[in-house]
């Protein structure tokens, strides 16, 4: 019998910058869906090098992220680590001090790195705060979508969906 895939939705980001931490609040959102066994959802909030040990037990990693790509407040960005060179060097990745390409860099080191997805959100503010912006927020049912999107189709095809360059929707504020 063939298993399938460990699928892991990570949200990522600090709870106390407003924005910053829409990955962690998105997964709120998504944590209201079903989901098969295989798939967990995992609030990765700041934490850095402690995560190694959980991405290496999956096979495919999708990360929700606030992303410094010095655009539109909710623009949308979805892209694999490796094509992070498609990104000017003036923008920033991620905004914690061990983003989420360290982390699947030292994974990789020691034996496993999951095929990763992430998507970005370019944040509306970073005050100190806990609430999203309300355009961030209105971004979450999309970003739903996008997300059972991609879990149907490694559940079907064993792969992301096939429109894998880095992506910008500004359209989606």
């Amino acid at each position: 019998m063939i298993h399938p895939p460990k699928i892991m939705v990570m949200g990522i980001g600090n709870i106390l910058l407003s924005d910053e931490g829409l990955g962690v609040r998105f997964l709120d959102e998504l944590s209201k869906k079903s989901f098969p066994e295989n798939v967990e959802l995992l609030e990765g909030g700041t934490a850095g090098l402690e995560l190694v040990h959980l991405v290496q037990e999956v096979d495919f990693l999708i990360i929700v992220d606030a992303i410094n790509a010095k655009s539109e407040p909710g623009a949308l960005f979805r892209f694999q680590p490796g094509e992070l060179q498609v990104f000017p060097e003036k923008y920033e990745v991620s905004f914690h001090q061990v983003g989420i390409i360290e982390v699947l860099a030292m994974a990789k080191v020691l034996g496993h790195a999951p095929q990763t997805l992430i998507f970005g959100v370019q944040p509306k503010s970073l005050e100190w705060g806990m609430e999203i912006s309300p355009e961030i927020q209105a971004l979450f049912p999309q970003l739903t979508n996008l997300i059972l999107q991609e879990i149907d189709s490694i559940q079907h095809k064993g792969k992301f969906t096939s429109n894998s360059t880095a992506s910008s929707d500004s359209t989606a504020q």
